[in-house]
């Protein structure tokens, strides 16, 4: 039998609360997007087989999630195609699940998907990456609670489609990598607690500006929503990053972004990714321009075109005679 997963990356749009005085920490805003993939593709072997991309990482995810699940035999395990890592853009998580995904249907293991996300060490800062693979779309998630023995995946508040002719231009700067791992840890552990009123605008902005607007359909509030909140957000991790986006590249990307007609506009994560909002084909084909020529001149990058994915990751399973879709 093989099993093919395929994944969305995901834009990560705000964190909702860097306090925590009402006991939860962050909660996060997001959305999945149509590319770029991760596509895994995995069988049965006799013991655990890694190949094609990011052999040591793939390896990483299918050893921790085999110490939780034993197999009764191995796996092959083979990479087809990636999310850049360490950009903005969601690979850790999305990797992981299409991994323990790939090895709970082998195993023929009725696990859900936070089962997965424990097991493989996802969703402890965030929820959306995992919301993002289990039902794509835009998603809040909740934070989680603030304590010594419980670190659960934080719940997700809110899913919702989003409009299929709003189109986000990313662009990935050639520019350091964003905080990962042990460093993204000590760069939360460092965080100075955001003051209560500024946690109070967000969530404002959140409730009562764009989710109304992503619920009507109405990009210009959402856009002038997401890019405020975006602004409040960096301006909270400026104490770690250096500055309200993750280098100077960045923030003047989206500043020029914005200048020439960007619906809303940010940085993904910790970057280096950003992102612009567009309406419709058009718009975004006239921002890519822009995103390309502006990169052109500073080191280069990858600018890309990407619809939402409101269906979240595909499974397929079959054998040698073709595949047949699993829907989640």
């Amino acid at each position: 039998m093989t099993v093919v997963v395929r994944t969305p990356a995901r834009l990560h749009l705000g964190l909702l609360d860097m306090n925590g005085g009402l006991g939860r920490l962050y909660g996060s805003i997001g959305v999945a997007i149509e590319r770029p993939n991760v596509v895994l593709e995995a069988e049965p072997a006799d013991r655990l087989l890694v190949e094609g991309l990011e052999v040591e990482r793939v390896a990483a995810f299918a050893r921790r999630f085999l110490d939780r699940y034993p197999l009764h035999h191995g796996a092959r395990l083979c990479l087809k195609a990636g999310i850049p890592p360490h950009v903005g853009l969601g690979s850790g998580t999305q990797l992981a699940l299409a991994v323990g995904t790939a090895l709970a249907r082998l195993g023929a293991l009725e696990l859900s998907v936070a089962e997965i996300a424990m097991a493989t060490g996802r969703g402890v800062q965030s929820g959306i990456g995992i919301a993002a693979f289990q039902q794509g779309g835009f998603v809040v998630d909740g934070g989680h609670l603030i304590t010594e023995n419980r670190r659960a995946i934080p719940p997700v508040l809110f899913r919702h489609p989003f409009p299929q002719d709003w189109v986000f231009v990313v662009a990935v700067p050639e520019a350091r990598p964003g905080f990962n791992g042990e460093g993204e840890q000590r760069a939360f552990q460092s965080l100075p607690l955001a003051p209560p009123a500024l946690v109070e605008k967000i969530c404002r902005l959140l409730v009562m500006k764009m989710l109304p607007a992503l619920i009507e359909k109405d990009i210009v509030p959402f856009g002038q929503a997401l890019t405020e909140i975006q602004q409040l957000v960096g301006d909270c991790f400026a104490a770690v990053q250096g500055g309200r986006y993750a280098n100077a590249l960045s923030s003047r990307l989206i500043s020029d972004l914005l200048d020439r007609g960007a619906q809303g506009a940010g940085q993904s994560s910790w970057g280096p990714t950003v992102y612009a909002l567009a309406e419709g084909e058009g718009q975004a084909s006239s921002l890519e321009r822009v995103a390309r020529e502006f990169l052109a001149g500073q080191g280069g990058g990858q600018v890309f075109r990407a619809r939402a994915d409101n269906q979240g990751a595909e499974q397929y399973t079959g054998h040698a005679a073709g595949l047949s879709r699993q829907v989640r």
